[in-house]
């Protein structure tokens, strides 16, 4: 009998008055038996005639006597059935219909459940539809249980409602927590959602599991994801009755700006800083006459950037100069006109404004001659361009702080102290830039046995022993210089440039093409950047840790040569303008990254280390909306020899403390506070942005869902702004009538045919 037990409960919205049920079932039955108890007999004369009659019509009041206990236990059986309340189909025990079931709701809190649709949001609907579906399962109380779930939280019930039984306090309470929810501005993990609502459900014993999926289906998310197709897959494998509901009809059009940038690296106070919108059109139509505002602390600049187009798909970029007067840290906020998503219509930069720009220059020509035209070229006029050259000698450099340079430029350095050296690797190392001019004092030897060391260190490829002079014998055969599309050329750049051909190299350091193959734009780690005219290499760039190295392989002046003339003009002369800009777009390139303000997506944590030997353990964080909040650091556990067997245990001890703060869903600029020993204040500001995938509005229709996970798996796909899926009639109600019918049927036969069988 037990094998009997689930189908009950299957089949049965009251499965405990089934047994019942049965046993009334067969009361008619031995009623019947025990009329047809048979007495001795007692034969006379005037019963013979009857008992012949009887003997004749025997099988037909047998057969209506069958027929009535018939009726009567059908009787009997639909009366139990009635009130069992059987259900033909056991699907309709999975939605808020009285079945003891547990549903769980995921609800998609995304920044694209921001986006509106006429007065509401879209998450706002989604929130409707869930108290809906509660309000349905607190008619019947005592056989609903609720969880809701957030998708940017699916390792925590929201809000400590736990998994609770529905009735009219539930609904009510959930009703004003759902009041304060708010979607965020991040992107979530769909599959770490689904799965946290199937480990909910996978001990459940109810009766029916059910999940519902309250989303906007963003095709982005939700197409061409195969961990998403598995993760419902599992849950069908489980189970699990799978609807999803989706909370927006259709998508529409949408601009969001996807990035705000520039040169903030090399910016100077007084001197304008040129930074670049890029507006992305997400929609399927074309948009016209987009305008782009600028604030700079707060107020709002005379500039009104304007797009006349932007095609279907396609993104448009704009630049802007922003002038900072004073010195410090700054805030950059570009606005789009309001649209239905508004989040990602503003984009937040913050700048470190220094009042100028170090740049050491080590020369070790004469009188430093060639290092004064680079220190000309980057600040004949501080207040145009912000740079502060510094020139000085090998012996001096080893005396100065490294760390206090934007970037350094080593001209015809023969060889560099074993100190020195390794100072200069920690700069580059540590994001300083690094240019390389070589000349007549360099020894080739030593710069491919210590600096080149297989092209994994300071300088690029091995060096020949001698330098070679240009041919020119060659009047047509172009400029001496060819360049490519590289930002440090665009001056020279295009055709019939004038500053190109006034370019005039006579000697350079060849590489050494018996170690290397100088044909390739690609030697080693390097890449060739600018040829000779004979396709010799000039100019290379690579990379040494956070830093960038630019080598020339020429002069950085006009240094004279043994036959009289020089080995380039390009300082001087009508090359100097191009020289000019050359060395000011190449500080561009190899400006230290690691010094501007970070750039984060919203909800990205805020971890702060700070040393107990500089820093006090309070910290403050300013939020967007201009809150401070205070945190307290905690100290740094040491690492064990169990994390880590490296390490030794006794010098495993940290000074650091460190700090975590996590409500960094705001778009805007945070800025956290650190304090010395003197209660001085240290800030770093960080621009935190919306993430651009949620820009993309684009809905996935019903058969790209399904073609998702395949034909083979049961996913019910209900729009919410029709709610009639959430069936405020009983299930099993056609049934019931049918049943009554049938009742009322058989006591009128059942009637009749006793009537018929009675004595009168």
């Amino acid at each position: 009998m037990n094998f009997l037990s689930p189908w009950i409960a299957e089949h049965f919205l009251n499965p405990a008055f089934f047994w019942p049920g049965m046993a009334l079932i067969a009361a008619p039955i031995l009623i019947h038996l025990i009329n047809r108890l048979r007495y001795r007999r007692v034969r006379f004369a005037a019963m013979e005639f009857l008992l012949a009659s009887e003997q004749q019509n025997r099988r037909r009041v047998l057969l209506e006597q069958l027929l009535l206990l018939l009726f009567r236990i059908l009787i009997v059986a639909l009366i139990a059935l009635l009130i069992s309340r059987l259900i033909v189909d056991p699907s309709q025990l999975s939605m808020f219909q009285g079945a003891k079931t547990h549903h769980v709701v995921l609800l998609d809190d995304s920044g694209s459940m921001r986006d509106r649709v006429g007065d509401k949001t879209v998450f706002e609907q989604a929130k409707s539809v869930i108290l809906r579906l509660a309000s349905e399962g607190a008619r019947r109380p005592g056989t609903q249980r609720f969880t809701l779930l957030l998708m940017s939280q699916s390792d925590s019930t929201y809000a400590n409602l736990g998994e609770r039984d529905i009735d009219t306090q539930f609904v009510e309470e959930l009703a004003e927590k759902l009041d304060l929810l708010e979607a965020t501005h991040q992107r979530v993990d769909l599959v770490a959602g689904l799965e946290a609502a199937g480990q909910r459900l996978a001990d459940d014993r109810a009766a029916a599991r059910h999940l519902h999926v309250l989303s906007d289906f963003r095709k982005s998310d939700w197409v061409g994801t195969p961990t998403v197709s598995e993760a419902i897959r599992s849950l069908d494998e489980s189970d699990v009755s799978i609807s999803f509901v989706r909370a927006i009809p259709a998508s529409h059009e949408n601009l969001g700006i996807t990035n705000l940038t520039g040169a903030v690296e090399v910016a100077a106070a007084g001197i304008p800083v040129q930074l670049s919108v890029t507006v992305e059109n997400f929609g399927q139509r074309e948009a016209t006459d987009v305008r782009v505002s600028v604030v700079a602390d707060g107020e709002r600049l005379p500039l009104n950037l304007r797009f006349e187009s932007i095609a279907a798909g396609k993104a448009e970029q704009r630049s802007f100069d922003v002038q900072f007067a004073e010195p410090g840290k700054h805030r950059v906020e570009v606005t789009l006109e309001a649209d239905a998503l508004e989040a990602d219509n503003k984009r937040h930069l913050a700048i470190d404004v220094p009042l100028e720009n170090d740049v050491l220059i080590i020369d070790s020509s004469p009188a430093s001659e060639q290092g004064l035209f680079i220190a000309d070229a980057l600040a004949a006029d501080k207040s145009v361009t912000g740079y502060a050259p510094v020139i000085d000698n090998v012996t001096g450099m080893r005396r100065r702080n490294l760390d206090a340079f934007q970037s350094m430029i080593l001209i015809n350095v023969d060889e560099l102290p074993p100190d020195a050296l390794n100072a200069v690797q920690d700069f580059v190392r540590s994001g300083g830039g690094l240019v390389w001019y070589v000349g007549d004092a360099v020894r080739s030897a030593y710069y491919n046995e210590t600096l080149y060391q297989e092209g994994e260190w300071l300088f690029p490829v091995p060096l020949s022993a001698t330098a070679e002079t240009l041919d020119h014998s060659i009047s047509d055969s172009g400029p001496d210089v060819l360049v490519g599309n590289h930002p440090m050329f665009s001056i020279l750049s295009g055709q019939d440039n004038p500053f190109i051909d006034v370019v005039r190299v006579n000697q350079y350091l060849p590489i050494d093409a018996e170690a290397v193959d100088t044909s390739s734009d690609d030697i080693g780690n390097a890449t060739v950047i600018a040829r000779l005219r004979n396709r010799a290499p000039l100019i290379l760039e690579h990379t040494y840790g956070e830093g960038r190295i630019v080598t020339f392989l020429t002069s950085a002046g006009p240094l004279p040569t043994s036959d009289g003339d020089v080995w380039n003009n390009w300082a001087n002369g009508d090359a100097a303008p191009s020289f000019a800009v050359m060395q000011l777009e190449l500080q561009k390139h190899i400006a230290r990254r690691n010094r501007s303000q970070p750039r984060r997506i919203v909800g990205e944590p805020i971890e702060e280390r700070l040393n107990r030997a500089d820093f006090q353990e309070d910290l403050e964080i300013v939020t967007p909306d201009e809150g401070v909040l205070t945190l307290k650091a905690a100290a740094l556990e040491s690492q064990t020899p169990m994390e880590d067997t490296s390490v030794d245990p006794a010098a495993s001890a940290t000074d650091e403390w460190v700090a975590s703060f996590r409500e960094t869903d705001e778009p805007g600029v945070y800025i956290v506070r650190r304090f010395d020993h003197q209660q001085q204040a240290e800030e770093t500001w960080m621009a935190y942005n919306v993430p651009i995938e949620e820009s993309q509005l684009s809905i996935a229709d019903e058969e790209a869902l399904s073609q998702q996970w395949g034909e083979d798996i049961s996913v019910a796909i209900q729009e919410g702004d029709a709610l009639d899926w959430i069936r405020s009639t009983p299930p099993g109600q056609d049934v019931r009538w049918w049943l009554l019918a049938s009742l009322l049927f058989l006591f009128v036969c059942e009637q009749l045919l006793a009537y018929r069988l009675a004595y009168h």
